[in-house]
C-alpha cells in the first residue's frame, strides 16, 4: 500500500477534562497509526506542548470570536497546505478512525466519487446497559438502494458524521467552493447557528439554508448479503446520545438500521430540493432554544 502523505485536522477546546485528555490521545493514535507520514494539528483555545514531532498544537484567541468557529480555524492552514498532502482529514477530538475505516474509504471512494456519489461512514456508540451498537446521526430507518458496477449501497438520510476526508484533487476542488469559507449573515431566533455542525459535514451535505451543495447525489454505504460493513462505523468515543439519547439521536441499533426491502434510490428533482429547502429554512429559523427559555 501507498505510504500517503496525510494532514489531519482536529479542533480542540479545552477546560482541563482529564477524560477529554485521554479521548483526545486515542484518537490521535489511531490516526498516526493510518501511515508513516501522518501529521496531526490540533486547533486548541490553550496553548498545548506536543511531546510528539507528528502532533503539532495550535493555540487559538477565541476572545473576540465564538468558541464554536474554533472549528473553521483550522482551514487557512489546511488551504496553504493544498500541495503538501495526499489526503486531507477534518474530525472532531471525540471521533476514532481507525485502520479499517481508511482502508474502506481507499476501496469504495473512487468507484462513488466518479459516479458523484460521496462515501459516508456511521458514526455508531455502545450503550452501557446492553452494549449493543447505536447510530449516533441516523434520526430514521435507511430507505433505499442502488447499485454501482455489481456493487451495491445504501442510501444515508442523514450524511453527518463529524469528519470529512478527501484526497487532493477533490479537496482542491472543495476549497474552491463558496462553502468552503465561514459566511453566515442569517440567524436563528434561539441563536443556535449549527457552526460547528457545518464545519463538520465538509462538502458532502447541505448548507446553512438547507441548499445541496451540488457535488454528490447523496452519501452512501456499501452493503453485502444484506448488512453494513462493519469498517464503515467510527466510533463516537463520548457514546453520549446512545447512553442520553437527545431526541431521535442514539435511538435506533445499528442492527435495525437496514429494512428487508429498499427501495430503489432515485435522484431528487428540482422541485422536491426547493420544497425540502422551505421546510428546512422555517424549522431552522424559527426554532427555539428550549434550554434557554427554561433558564430564564
Amino acid at each position: 500500500m501507498k505510504n500517503f502523505k496525510i494532514s489531519v485536522h482536529i479542533p480542540y477546546y479545552t477546560n482541563g477534562d482529564p477524560k477529554k485528555i485521554l479521548r483526545l490521545k486515542k484518537v490521535c493514535k489511531n490516526y498516526l497509526n493510518l501511515s508513516k507520514n501522518v501529521s496531526i494539528f490540533i486547533h486548541s483555545n490553550k496553548k498545548i506542548k506536543s511531546n510528539n514531532k507528528k502532533i503539532k498544537y495550535i493555540t487559538h484567541n477565541l476572545k473576540f470570536q465564538h468558541p464554536y468557529k474554533l472549528t473553521w480555524n483550522c482551514r487557512k492552514l489546511m488551504y496553504l497546505q493544498k500541495n503538501d498532502y495526499d489526503i486531507f482529514i477534518y474530525g472532531e477530538d471525540d471521533i476514532i478512525f481507525s485502520k479499517d475505516n481508511f482502508n474502506y474509504w481507499l476501496k469504495y471512494k473512487d468507484t462513488c466519487n466518479k459516479n458523484n456519489y460521496n462515501l459516508g461512514f456511521l458514526r455508531v456508540e455502545e450503550r452501557n446497559k446492553n452494549n449493543l451498537l447505536y447510530s449516533s446521526d441516523q434520526t430514521e430507518k435507511i430507505k433505499y438502494g442502488l447499485t454501482i458496477k455489481a456493487n451495491k449501497f445504501v442510501k444515508l438520510e442523514s450524511p453527518f458524521n463529524c469528519l470529512w476526508i478527501y484526497e487532493k484533487k477533490e479537496f482542491k476542488k472543495f476549497i474552491k467552493t463558496k462553502y468552503w469559507n465561514f459566511d453566515f449573515k442569517w440567524i436563528t431566533i434561539s441563536g443556535v447557528l449549527l457552526i460547528r455542525e457545518m464545519s463538520a459535514v465538509g462538502w458532502h451535505g447541505e448548507n446553512m439554508s438547507g441548499q445541496y451543495m451540488n457535488r454528490y447525489k447523496a452519501t452512501i454505504l456499501p452493503i453485502k448479503r444484506g448488512e453494513l460493513l462493519k469498517e464503515s462505523f467510527i466510533i463516537h468515543s463520548t457514546n453520549k446520545y446512545a447512553n442520553n439519547p437527545s431526541g431521535l439521536h442514539g435511538s435506533i441499533k445499528v442492527k435495525e438500521l437496514l429494512p428487508k426491502k429498499l427501495i430503489k434510490f432515485i435522484e431528487k428533482n428540482f422541485l422536491i430540493k426547493i420544497k425540502e429547502r422551505v421546510f428546512f429554512l422555517f424549522y431552522y429559523y424559527t426554532r427555539f432554544n428550549l434550554k434557554k427559555l427554561l433558564k430564564r
